[in-house]
């Protein structure tokens, strides 16, 4: 019986097609044009996605959308606010 129970829980397992999902931060980010620069080589270097980049109306500010893996958020801020010269403001939620 027990045999049985466990070929079918891996046969079922099998064929449920498992992966295995990275945790991530959403990332929002502030900052001025001159930055962005900045802020998209840091984004590359911690295997960041960026996926909504908007001028604020009025304004010279950009914010900046992107995905975070949780692993590579370790030092991100200030990463990213030496490669802005403070000019970044990030967010993670």
């Amino acid at each position: 019986m027990i045999s049985t129970a466990r070929r079918a829980i891996y046969a079922s397992q099998l064929t449920a097609k498992p992966r295995l999902l990275e945790p991530v931060y959403m990332v929002e980010i502030q900052a001025p044009e001159g930055a962005l620069g900045g802020i998209y080589s840091v984004l590359n270097q911690k295997r960041g996605h960026v996926f909504e980049e908007m001028q604020r109306p009025g304004t010279p500010l950009y914010n900046i959308k992107a995905y975070l893996p949780v692993v590579e958020s370790f030092g991100f801020s200030g990463q990213l606010r030496a490669a802005t010269s403070g000019q970044a403001f990030p967010q993670c939620v």
